[in-house]
């Protein structure tokens, strides 16, 4: 019974092991980058609630048919950039990927409605990963969600102060 359950452990270890240190074929050259890249930045502000130097977003916008949306997050562990439609009662998720990945850049495109999110960590706390979403502000659904090589990225946006 015991090599039994050695054995269930290695095989175990070995599968969770492989899947840690599989490759991922990152994009370096998708459209998205570059829209997220022409996209002006919403004001950020410090997070005092973490202890870390983070940044937090609370920002109303109205699109063009005069309904107000609130984008709001933190770049903070367990974390997500939420989109409220207050008239509506309605707030929902634009962007996660999981708790050590932050939210380190949004912006928005108002012209087109488009929010962009750059959200960078360790996955796991193991592996780097930087992913950009994109999600619609007028239909409400998240249009892209992409892992991205983070050498070829736009300059993120500069700290502010609302």
């Amino acid at each position: 019974m015991i090599r039994v359950r050695s054995a269930v452990g290695w095989l175990a270890l070995a599968c969770s092991t492989a899947a840690c240190t599989r490759q991922v074929s990152l994009t370096s050259d998708a459209p998205i980058i570059t829209r997220y890249g022409q996209a002006p930045c919403i004001p950020s502000s410090p997070d005092p609630s973490t202890r870390t130097p983070g940044r937090k977003w609370d920002y109303t916008l109205s699109l063009r048919d005069g309904l107000n949306v609130t984008i709001s997050g933190a770049q903070a562990p367990g974390e997500r950039i939420t989109v409220s439609y207050p008239t509506m009662g309605r707030t929902l998720v634009a962007a996660y990927v999981g708790d050590y990945i932050y939210s380190t850049d949004v912006r928005v495109d108002a012209e087109n409605e488009l929010l962009y999110v750059k959200m960078d960590g360790l996955a796991g706390g193991m592996t780097r990963q930087t992913w950009l979403f994109e999600y619609d502000l007028r239909k409400q659904l998240l249009v892209a969600g992409v892992q991205v090589a983070s050498s070829p990225l736009p300059p993120q946006c500069p700290d502010t102060i609302q």
